[in-house]
């Protein structure tokens, strides 16, 4: 055997191995593919509350949108074109075209730096101000606006004319305020065209490294997701297996919680940690986001402890969680152990009643290896699934019972009082979606 060739032949079958691992499970990516589901059109949902609340919502990771890049998507009620323009910034408007009804979404190519044209004639629009331009400069088109005279009876003007001219001047589509925070790209929904009441927080999270993510479609109402993070109860009965194997009376997770709206005036008090260790863990994470004062108000905290139980017997406490919930689709999730740190970032789509799509990107610390990190998205996605299960067959109704005499339903209820807040103007909006936005 030739020695020497086989020492260079082995590192390189090592190096492309690792290359093929490193591939894998350096970003980890579990998509769900989305599916024509009729489980929504069957289901009665009860009298929910309106399917699009207010508030800052993820429109991609930054690395999905490059220079030049132009996507569309249909979004709570909306349908909106996002690019990234050659000046790198990110823009998002309103879809279609006042000329002719193109979509600039699918085919428009970005222009003049900040500008999307329409891939049907032309015609260019800024993503900063809407208005229709002609050249770099962006000096305004100036256009005659023109609607069909009765649409209902096509019948003429006294005229004789079918279409008649309404106005004349520049024209300009909806702009949505887009903000691009930590390799996320969030956008501004309000159903009454509100400025934000609080921005996104620009968490201290250097020291972890994006390692995955995963995404599921889901069929419930927008609420059902994150009111999760203040359903104490529901632990106990859908996330007490560890995994599909081992029986719970062997090991099984156990949780304790707690959940309060971040401007309770005895926040600190009512959330301390009993265990220095993750005292001074939760309270760097409390001074950090709630030194945002105007987000205080949009923002519900949630401290979870899992434990795993032997033979239900033997209790050994595993993770500290630290949720924070702002605004009604976005959560920051922090995870504390022995071994590692992690963050997941839980987002939600809402791409039509009853039909969302849910984001959960992990970071962790440097030094976890890529597979475990993929194993612990792994375990994460399970007890999504657990939940998803529940979603896509409950309703969501006006009338609730609850049991305040116990520890568990006074939290839901508190909850539900803080996410109503999101909803200003939300059904108004529902009723008037086919109408223009130019």
């Amino acid at each position: 055997m030739d020695w020497a060739r086989l020492e260079i032949i082995v590192p390189l079958i090592l190096i492309f191995i690792y290359w093929l691992y490193y591939r894998k499970f350096r970003f980890y990516l579990i998509a769900e593919k989305a599916q024509p589901n009729v489980l929504r059109h069957k289901l009665a949902r009860g009298t929910p509350p309106p399917s699009y609340p207010n508030g800052w919502y993820r429109l991609c990771r930054s690395t999905e949108l490059k220079i030049g890049q132009v996507e569309e998507i249909k979004f709570a009620g909306r349908h909106i074109a996002y690019y990234r323009g050659t000046d790198k910034v990110v823009y998002a408007v309103a879809a279609y075209c006042p000329h002719m009804g193109a979509n600039l979404g699918i085919g428009g190519q970005v222009k003049f730096k900040s500008c999307i044209e329409c891939p049907f004639h032309g015609w260019a629009f800024d993503g900063k101000s809407g208005l229709c331009v002609n050249s770099e400069k962006l000096d305004p088109k100036i256009v005659s606006t023109y609607c069909y005279n009765n649409i209902e009876k096509m019948n003429p003007n006294q005229k004789g004319e079918y279409l008649q001219k309404v106005e004349e001047g520049e024209i300009k589509i909806k702009t949505y305020l887009v903000k691009e925070l930590r390799g996320i790209v969030y956008i501004w929904l309000h159903c009454l065209e509100a400025k934000p009441w609080y921005e996104p927080v620009l968490e201290q999270s250097d020291h972890l490294q994006l390692r995955g993510e995963s995404v599921n479609y889901v069929n419930c109402h927008i609420q059902e997701i994150p009111e999760n993070g203040a359903d104490a109860r529901h632990f106990d009965y859908i996330h007490s297996s560890v995994n599909d194997y081992i029986p719970t009376w062997i090991v099984s997770f156990k949780w304790t919680m707690k959940s309060l709206p971040a401007n309770d005036p005895d926040f600190y008090k009512k959330m301390e940690h009993s265990k220095e260790k993750v005292r001074k863990y939760q309270k760097n994470l409390f001074d950090q986001y709630l030194s945002n004062k105007d987000l205080r108000q949009y923002m519900n905290v949630l401290c979870l402890d899992a434990y795993l139980v032997f033979f239900n017997k033997w209790k050994f406490n595993v993770i500290w969680a630290t949720g924070f919930q702002m605004g009604p689709a976005t959560v920051a999730l922090y995870v504390l152990s022995d071994v590692f740190e992690a963050l997941y970032k839980q987002a939600i789509q809402p791409v039509e009643r009853f039909n969302l799509k849910v984001f959960h990107t992990l970071y962790t610390t440097s030094s976890l290896p890529y597979w475990a990190s993929a194993y612990i998205l792994g375990g994460e996605l399970r007890q999504v699934i657990a939940d998803v299960s529940l979603w896509n067959n409950k309703i969501f109704t006006d009338k609730v019972a609850y049991n305040l005499k116990g520890d568990a339903d006074p939290l839901l209820l508190r909850w539900r009082q803080w996410y109503a807040q999101f909803y200003e103007g939300s059904r108004e909006f529902e009723k008037s979606l086919d109408a223009l936005e130019w």
